[in-house]
């Protein structure tokens, strides 16, 4: 997204001679302030939870912590032996018992997400600082009274990850591929649970690029750029389990009548360049409701199958909104609606399809009006 340019502090201004050296006003220092502020290089006036200069972008203010907040022990649960408190000890209990069980609708998925703190993330800094990152934004939800408090720990902890898995992506290996393929979900996962955010809309953004969808496409980077046959300890014991699939699921009203139609109008309507792209991306979509409401999926996100298959050419599309592109994007929104029973992606249909309604010109509106009674959502 794009920031804002920093704003010019005042300086005094120099006596006229020759002989007179130019000086600044004395004023005191913000060492203590926000991250967005030192981003940008402003004066933060260092107000919780969030400085003025937030509030008035209506953006997320952070502020940075050496170190997670709670009673400091010492002890050796990360590789390396590297000290961590006492609440790392309480966000491993939440992990194992509450957080790893909403990443699954079966048991099974939750026992798999659990032993992967064992087998990976001991021994990948980053898998475990993101497992710990995820826990505490779930914990904050669940105790409001804290959360503060939980979110400067989510905070930390996902700092702590993305200095660490850095260095890692640009020396994929045999001993490092599994858990790069899991931090980068687990990345995924710990921006839906931050909750919406001003301007970012998952396959797209405000003023065009998706920090989201840089992450999540990095997923599919990952596989194809070390080969799906090499992660061993993640797609492979996926690949040999037999998940049950979900059972049928009451489809939405007319949803083939609606597709087909959407097709109809994109195919005569879009530049005969597109015509293929965009005709494809409803095919694929028609494929995810078919496999959503006919008992095929295993689990409810591998709808974001979509996002995942569509060519580079049509989210090039969506994030310059392109028309058509983010009608086609209103239709899959409907399938992220069946996903709010998770607590990390509440809220975020009705904002996605805000953002998706006040890109489009009037002459649009009508094609996602469809979409739009499917959530729940009515325009301001």
């Amino acid at each position: 997204m794009q920031q804002e340019s920093p704003e010019s502090e005042s300086t005094a201004t120099p006596q006229e001679g020759p002989s007179e050296k130019i000086t600044r006003r004395s004023h005191r220092k913000s060492r203590a302030g926000c991250k967005q502020c030192k981003t940008r290089r402003i004066k933060c006036d260092e107000e919780k939870p969030s400085c003025a200069n937030c509030k008035r972008r209506n953006v997320r203010c952070n502020y940075a912590t050496s170190k997670p907040p709670g009673d400091s022990v010492q002890a050796n649960v990360l590789s390396g032996s590297e000290d961590i408190s006492l609440s790392e000890i309480e966000l491993t209990y939440h992990w194992t018992t509450t957080t790893c069980q909403s990443l699954s609708m079966w048991p099974s998925g939750a026992a798999g997400w659990r032993s992967l703190m064992e087998d990976v993330a001991f021994h990948h800094q980053h898998v475990l600082h993101l497992m710990f990152a995820l826990t505490a934004l779930q914990l904050s939800q669940c105790r409001p009274n804290r959360r503060e408090a939980y979110v400067a720990k989510a905070d930390y902890h996902y700092e702590k990850a993305l200095s660490k898995v850095t260095p890692d992506l640009a020396a994929i290996d045999s001993n490092n591929c599994d858990a790069i393929f899991l931090s980068v979900q687990l990345i995924c996962f710990v921006n839906w649970a931050r909750g919406p955010e001003p301007g970012e809309f998952l396959a797209f953004g405000e003023h065009g690029r998706s920090d989201w969808l840089v992450m999540f496409r990095g997923i599919r980077t990952t596989l194809t750029s070390y080969g799906r046959h090499n992660f061993a300890k993640t797609l492979e014991p996926a690949k040999r389990s037999k998940s049950r699939p979900l059972p049928p699921m009451e489809e939405p009203c007319d949803y083939m009548e609606q597709l087909s139609e959407l097709r109809a109008h994109v195919t005569a309507t879009c530049l005969p360049s597109e015509k293929d792209d965009n005709a494809q991306a409803i095919d694929i979509l028609q494929e995810c409701y078919f496999n959503r409401y006919n008992g095929v999926d295993s689990e409810l996100h591998v709808s974001f199958a979509w996002l995942y298959r569509l060519s580079d050419a049509f989210l090039e599309r969506l994030q310059a909104h392109d028309a058509i592109a983010l009608v086609i994007y209103a239709h899959f929104v409907v399938l992220m609606h069946e996903m709010e029973r998770f607590w990390y992606l509440k809220g975020w249909t009705h904002h996605v399809m805000s953002g998706i309604f006040a890109a489009l010109t009037t002459e649009h509106i009508a094609w996602i009006r469809w979409p739009m009674a499917r959530v729940g959502w009515i325009a301001p």
